[in-house]
């Protein structure tokens, strides 16, 4: 009877830890993954990169297509989308297209970060202050979860995509068309 009772007890624990992941991915997927949508000029910054050069956003992206990349190390899904970005950077960046990576790891990850870029193929500027969740462009951008893409015109500052419009597949299509656009002005 001990044993029955303890693998009951078990189960219910399972089921309610499940529950609670359940309702926590619902209300995380109804709210934003970032304050600003397309359309809306994003804000400007600026940054030392993990080089130790200076970036101006968007004042040094002129006549060209910009890939925010809200990410860290240690979140699955931004390994997931990884390959996307990687793959829409080396077609698209003799093109027009820059990346920045804005990471969110936690504090004294810098070595990490550096690795993981590296072995990962990432050779685009890295963001890294080590305020995880409280990173100083997270929060300026109203970062709530990751990965969170932004898809932004260099000239002009527009959001031309976000969220899951600049991830996956659409994420090429999305570069695709914005370098499009470009050609045309």
């Amino acid at each position: 009877m001990k044993t029955s009772n303890s693998t009951c007890r078990i189960a219910i624990a399972c089921a309610l830890a499940v529950l609670n992941c359940l309702v926590i991915s619902c209300v995380a997927a109804d709210q934003p993954g970032v304050a600003y949508a397309t359309g809306q000029k994003a804000p400007a910054f600026e940054v030392k990169t993990t080089d130790g050069k200076t970036v101006k956003f968007p004042d040094a992206f002129k006549g060209k297509v910009v890939l925010l990349d809200f990410w860290a190390t240690w979140c699955g899904p931004c390994r997931a989308e990884l390959p996307n970005v990687v793959a829409a950077y080396q077609q698209y960046h003799s093109q027009g297209m820059e990346t920045l990576g804005i990471s969110l790891d936690k504090e004294n990850a810098a070595a990490t970060v550096a690795k993981f870029t590296k072995d990962n193929n990432m050779p685009w500027p890295q963001i890294y202050d080590g305020k995880y969740w409280k990173a100083a462009l997270a929060v300026q951008y109203g970062v709530h979860s990751i990965p969170q893409p932004l898809l932004v015109d260099g000239d002009t500052g527009v959001i031309l995509a976000e969220g899951s419009d600049a991830r996956g597949p659409r994420l090429a299509a999305a570069v695709k068309k914005a370098l499009a656009a470009k050609k045309k002005t």
